[in-house]
């Protein structure tokens, strides 16, 4: 198993972080890969449509994006670690998505998200953990994911090493059973509801060709618009 985390936080000590280390060690993966954002110094969506229209290796900064790309595809599991900072995922990770447009179903979805696990950590003082949450898995589910998991703490902390012994023992207890169902449901993703309508919605704009060039030919050559499906 290869996990991919996902930092949405610059501080490495924080504690969606941390939450994010206890489940890969629950997980034993033979690989981990990571993302901070905050560390690559990843610049501002410029809006330029470079990504839709000539494809993301041509991104003005696909020297960091293409990276980002591989990482997730090489992931079997994908943890999204997000603080909520004013009601809202942070501003770093936010600009991470912002440059993955053309891996949506509507464009140019790849084969191997369809089969993925995500779990989306959320943690804040209270407030709008859930918003945050479902904000991310709007955006997952939009690119194949079916299998998410979310995991709201509540931390009432600024550090996780100030966590009372209740709160770690609740994150802990939840970690655990998190990682139980991650490991049973490895390689027995279903497809659910949301992903097939977003799927045969978008393959039906593709069979009258009404999105790009590039993303009817990626869909042709794939064979989604006969009798191909990513998830076989």
């Amino acid at each position: 198993m290869t996990v991919l985390v996902i930092h949405g936080s610059p501080r490495k000590n924080g504690c969606s972080s941390n939450i994010a280390r206890l489940l890969i060690d629950k997980l034993t993966p033979n690989k981990v890969l990571e993302i901070e954002v905050h560390k690559d110094k990843l610049p501002y969506c410029m809006g330029c449509m470079t990504c839709l229209q000539k494809g993301i290796e041509n991104c003005p900064h696909s020297d960091i994006t293409l990276e980002y790309k591989e990482k997730i595809l090489e992931a079997d599991v994908i943890i999204v670690a997000s603080p909520v900072y004013i009601l809202h995922m942070s501003a770093q990770l936010k600009s991470f998505f912002d440059h993955l447009p053309s891996m949506c179903i509507m464009h140019r979805p790849e084969s191997e998200m369809f089969n993925k696990q995500l779990v989306i950590i959320g943690t804040s003082a209270g407030s709008s953990i859930k918003k945050t949450i479902k904000e991310i898995d709007g955006i997952f589910t939009f690119f194949g994911i079916s299998k998410i998991y979310k995991l709201p703490i509540k931390v009432m902390a600024e550090k996780y090493s100030s966590l009372s012994d209740k709160k770690t023992e609740e994150i802990n207890k939840k970690v655990n059973n998190l990682s139980t169902k991650i490991l049973k449901n490895q390689n027995k993703t279903k497809i659910n509801i949301r992903v097939r309508s977003w799927f045969f919605l978008a393959r039906i704009l593709q069979k009258r060709k009404l999105m790009s060039e590039l993303d009817n030919n990626h869909w042709i050559q794939k064979g989604w618009l006969v009798n191909n499906r990513p998830w076989k």
